[in-house]
């Protein structure tokens, strides 16, 4: 049987040594001016234009419209690097499926159709729009 001191102290451990936090680094950050930077730009905007418009999107959407972008230059480059090689040996087919598999996810919630976009009241928005500014 082992006898515990109840009237010693615990021993303080100093603390570790401070670790910095890891920085989450964002798009704004980023040297917009590399072609891969420009190409998933061009295709947010495109995607976004798609589905009505970036101010007709949630926020949720928006960030959907990213992860589908960055999945679709995956794919695009791993095609690029399979048309590059004669045997296709050289490519990672498990990340080609994820990537191709996350693309179907995240389409299927964004929608496959394009959506029409308001550019202009309807007429009876517009008639009441002029019947309550003139009073």
């Amino acid at each position: 049987m082992t006898v515990v001191d109840l009237d010693k102290q615990p021993k303080i451990r100093s603390r570790r040594p401070h670790r910095a936090r890891t920085q989450l680094l964002s798009r704004a950050q980023l040297d917009g001016r590399s072609n891969i930077a420009k190409m998933f730009d061009r295709m947010v905007t495109d995607v976004e234009n798609d589905l009505g418009g970036q101010s007709e999107l949630s926020t949720i959407e928006r960030q959907l419209v990213e992860a589908f972008v960055g999945s679709a230059l995956i794919v695009h480059h791993l095609n690029a690097r399979l048309l590059t090689l004669d045997d296709g040996g050289d490519i990672d087919l498990a990340a080609h499926a994820a990537a191709g598999s996350l693309l179907v996810k995240i389409a299927t919630r964004l929608g496959l159709k394009r959506r029409q976009r308001e550019l202009m009241p309807t007429l009876n928005e517009y008639l009441r729009a002029k019947q309550r500014s003139t009073g």
